[in-house]
């Protein structure tokens, strides 16, 4: 062989370990970007009483003591991203409860689904933890069945194949009622829908977002929050999901010819009273019970409406909020009580709008003040630990990543979303390099919703080395 021939001949050896050492090099980059990229752990968490801070911080930072953060030097150039648009906002100290940073923070703005945090807030101060809501079958001539729903909208049909976390089932009421109308002949079934008052669909709301997966009539009972599909968070929703669930449990009793209706006025034959007690010891003489199913407590349930954003879910929770008020379980009714709920707990929310409690309404109106009056409220400490986590879990967990610029903060942030046309939102919490606690509210009136939601994150990013 001559020497040309060797020395090309090592040449394309050369290359080709080196294109191999690339190509292992790139794989492995790859592999571990997707492996850290969601997989990341989040902020620890402290075992909180109402006058400690969520995230564990240092101890000269919890007491209001130590230099504060210096938010105005850190947010200079992130504040002024363009893909913002007209940036509202205000950042506090969570422990001395200063606020160290704000800009137009009293503007009025649509805060889309940043609501679900006045919502929850409301709840967490106005009902038990661990309150839990009642599904059951009553009768009041052989025949027929009555299915009666306080309000729980995240059933399923079988038991842990729903998309809610500890949710009941119909197939575990069914097992119950069974043995009660052994050998009738069951050709009626009923959906009592008078916990709501006849008022199931907003004014507000767009019947196109019935199919977009979003909203749908909220029915005293639901499978999924009215999902077609329960295992997608956005999959269309049902036009008729009291129906649904009727379907569901004459299918699960092998029942055939059933007339299924469902009882919309506001007095229907089982009493709406028992929604605030036993629902068997509070019916009716006329009425015989067959067996019944609990929802999961209160505490679950605000966690997945604010980590899945469930629109539904929040709408049902504040009609809670409005029965603890003696208010009328409606829309009005629940935003009207969620706003009294959060002034009597000291909450300054002037001028503050809200025409439905999930943020789906273009209607609300909620400045950056009013959101960060309620994240920094020492009653409702423990409402932040509800929150997603950047990068981890819920609607921020594509956010944060690698290669966001906001990467630094993965982990650290807790904050609830929003985004409709022309609106996107960011409100929660971040614990600094330093150990302190801060809240924050950001509205966005950036038309790029992509670049709008990456330019929030990096000025939430920012705040973790102010």
């Amino acid at each position: 062989m001559s020497s040309q021939k060797t020395s090309r001949t090592r040449w394309w050896i050369a290359v080709t370990i080196f294109l191999v050492v690339v190509a292992l090099v790139v794989a492995a980059g790859l592999l571990w970007h997707a492996a850290n990229r969601y997989e990341v752990q989040a902020a620890p968490r402290s075992e909180h009483t109402s006058a400690q801070p969520v995230l564990e911080a240092p101890e000269d930072s919890t007491g209001g003591a130590g230099e504060l953060p210096d938010v105005d030097s850190a947010v200079a150039r992130t504040a002024k991203d363009p893909a913002l648009g007209e940036l509202t906002a205000e950042v506090t100290d969570l422990a001395s409860g200063e606020t160290l940073w704000a800009k137009d923070q009293d503007k009025l703005r649509t805060p889309a689904s940043v609501t679900k945090v006045v919502t929850t807030g409301a709840a967490t101060l106005a009902l038990d933890d661990d309150e839990r809501l009642e599904t059951y079958v009553v009768q009041r001539r052989p025949g027929e069945l009555i299915l009666v729903g306080e309000g729980d909208i995240t059933l399923s049909a079988e038991p842990g194949k729903g998309f809610f976390s500890d949710a009941t089932s119909v197939r575990e009421l069914t097992d119950k009622i069974r043995p009660q109308i052994k050998g009738q002949k069951i050709d009626h079934i009923v959906v009592d829908n008078s916990v709501r008052e006849g008022d199931l669909f907003n004014s507000t709301w767009d019947t196109d977002d019935i199919a977009g997966g979003n909203v749908t009539n909220l029915d005293s009972v639901m499978l999924n929050a009215g999902r077609i599909n329960p295992t997608e968070s956005y999959s269309p929703r049902s036009t008729e999901p009291g129906k649904d669930a009727a379907r569901v449990l004459a299918g699960q009793l092998g029942l055939s010819d059933v007339t299924i209706d469902v009882e919309n006025a506001t007095a229907a034959t089982p009493m709406t009273a028992s929604v605030d007690g036993n629902a068997q010891d509070s019916l009716t003489e006329d009425l015989t019970w067959l067996g019944g199913v609990e929802s999961a407590p209160l505490n679950t349930r605000i966690h997945d409406t604010l980590v899945h954003s469930d629109n539904l879910l929040a709408e049902a929770i504040a009609r809670e909020v409005a029965g603890s008020q003696d208010a009328p379980r409606t829309f009005a009714g629940a935003t009207e009580s969620t706003l009294a709920v959060l002034r009597d707990h000291g909450v300054d929310l002037d001028k503050a709008v809200l025409k439905d409690n999930s943020g789906m309404s273009t209607s609300n109106r909620l400045s950056a003040h009013h959101l960060d009056q309620v994240l920094s409220n020492h009653d409702l400490h423990s409402l932040l630990e509800q929150l997603p986590v950047s990068a981890v879990d819920g609607t921020l967990v594509n956010r944060y990543a690698t290669g966001s610029g906001a990467e630094d903060s993965a982990g650290w942030v807790r904050a609830k979303t929003g985004t409709l046309s022309g609106v996107n939102t960011l409100a929660g919490t971040i614990t600094t390099t330093s150990g302190r606690v801060l809240t924050f509210a950001f509205l966005a009136t950036g038309e790029n919703i992509d670049a709008s939601r990456a330019a929030l994150d990096r000025l939430a990013n920012s705040l973790r080395d102010a």
